[in-house]
């Protein structure tokens, strides 16, 4: 049988057959690690995705506040001449 290796420390894994890592010790490095590259792969695409939504957001959030006015105050017209209906059972 061949020994296995742990990916995060390279120490032999011991118990279970599809055990990967050593200890939870490692497991939890080795995910923060994998995790920690894939954000910085994507960190300039997510930094200029950020500046636009706060770009959007300072110039826009009056226009979409009256917007949302506007909205609801139509609802509330077209709520109250909404009809109830009677449903028999």
């Amino acid at each position: 049988m061949k020994a296995r290796k742990c990916p995060s420390c390279g120490k032999e894994v011991v118990g279970r057959a599809d055990k990967r890592f050593c200890s939870d010790e490692c497991r939890i490095f080795y995910n923060n690690a994998l995790r920690k590259k894939r954000r910085s792969r994507n960190l300039p695409q997510i930094r200029a995705i950020v500046a636009n939504v706060r770009e959007i957001d300072r110039a826009d959030a009056k226009f979409l506040l009256k917007m949302l006015r506007l909205v609801s105050k139509v609802f509330k017209i077209m709520s109250t001449f909404a009809k109830t209906r009677n449903y028999r059972t």
